[in-house]
């Protein structure tokens, strides 16, 4: 007589069933590796996700539309009450400490938005910053350093050569008297302490929309790997570009190529940091010469460049990208993502009987006799 003719032999214990899959968990299997511009195209992926975010980012949207109309509320009822406030539709406000503390904080927002719709279409916010899921800040830091150096004599090298030839437009620094003696206007030191402490937090928050979580939404809704990488760039580039207001073809076009090479940035080195390093690097340098010569207004209010100014920018910025992804390549970032290892599947607790079972030959429990 076999074991399972024996009668106090236990049945044998079925398999338990496969747990069904949650569209709100992620599968087992983990997809392959995935550059930055397809970082949100995860193991979680599913169609819907992109709408996730999509409505994080109207949410935010309405959020800030609410401050602003709280803010003008506030001061509609300040000008009742008889406080004389400037106007915050003016230009003159606009270039005034204050206008560019409340403009470069405004713009600053770019960065909660985007890790908050990043962290709604995938459940990790920290995708949008760099591919390892967080800040890689040596990267940014020897970033900035090195976009510095090679922007400060590049800059000023090109101011004197387009000056010399007499193709500079009337808002370049020293195009009159050369780049010395110095002509800040009253009031520079307010004005460049706010641009040196929130400056940064603009340029950060324009590359954490666009080349972040613009570009990771993009490619999200793209399959095959080039056009995840070409199509973002393209559209983010022309929106960045547009985002500017009014301007000439030459000023259009330099930005249009920032926006081009920093998502080139982005892609080959897996991060956002070198991007925000040379945005912040562009900006200080652009404004800290606008306040030296007593231009900021003109500046920051700019719609247009000579062509000798557009194109010697546009070389700047070609040379300056080159120099620094050839120093972040040297220092091998990371560039696709790392999955966290899926949790184990919980199976049922073994009942007594299966552990019985389970043995060369089964038989009464207990030590009890056939």
């Amino acid at each position: 007589m076999t074991d399972a003719m024996r009668p106090d032999a236990a049945p044998p214990s079925p398999e338990p069933p496969a747990p069904t899959p949650s569209v709100w968990e992620p599968p087992v299997a983990a997809t392959g590796p995935r550059e930055y511009p397809q970082a949100l195209r995860g193991p979680w992926y599913r169609w819907w996700r992109p709408l996730l975010g999509l409505l994080a980012v109207a949410g935010s949207g309405v959020v800030v539309f609410g401050m602003v109309l709280l803010a003008t509320l506030g001061f509609v009822l300040a000008q009742a009450v008889g406080a004389q406030l400037p106007d915050p539709a003016s230009d003159a406000f606009l270039v005034s400490p204050a206008g560019m503390l409340v403009t470069n904080l405004g713009l600053a927002l770019g960065i909660p938005v985007a890790l908050v719709a990043t962290w709604a279409q995938s459940g990790r916010a920290g995708l949008v910053s760099s591919v390892l899921g967080r800040v890689r800040w040596r990267l940014l830091l020897g970033g900035l350093g090195v976009s510095l150096l090679l922007l400060v004599p590049l800059t000023l090298a090109g101011s004197v050569l387009v000056s010399q030839l007499g193709l500079a437009g009337d808002a370049s620094p020293g195009s009159d008297d050369g780049l010395w003696p110095l002509t800040p206007a009253s009031g520079w030191l307010a004005l460049s302490l706010v641009i040196l402490l929130t400056t940064p937090l603009q340029a950060a928050g324009e590359e954490y929309f666009f080349r972040g979580w613009a570009s990771q939404w993009l490619g999200s809704l793209l399959r095959w790997r080039w056009l995840a990488v070409v199509v973002p760039a393209v559209v983010t580039a022309v929106l960045f570009a547009l985002a500017h207001g009014a301007q000439s073809p030459w000023l259009f076009a330099d930005r249009l190529v920032f926006g081009l090479v920093a998502s080139l940035i982005v892609w080959r080195t897996g991060g956002l940091e070198l991007a925000v390093a040379l945005h912040v690097a562009n900006n200080l340098l652009a404004f800290g010469l606008a306040i030296a010569y007593d231009g900021f207004a003109e500046s920051l209010l700019i719609t247009e460049v000579a062509p000798a100014e557009g194109a010697v920018s546009i070389c700047v910025t070609l040379v300056t990208t080159a120099v620094v992804l050839w120093w972040a390549r040297r220092r091998d970032p990371a560039v696709v993502v790392v999955d966290p290892a899926p949790r184990p599947v919980a199976g049922p607790v073994p009942t007594p009987a299966a552990v019985t079972t389970a043995g060369p030959a089964a038989g009464p429990v207990n030590g009890g006799t056939a």
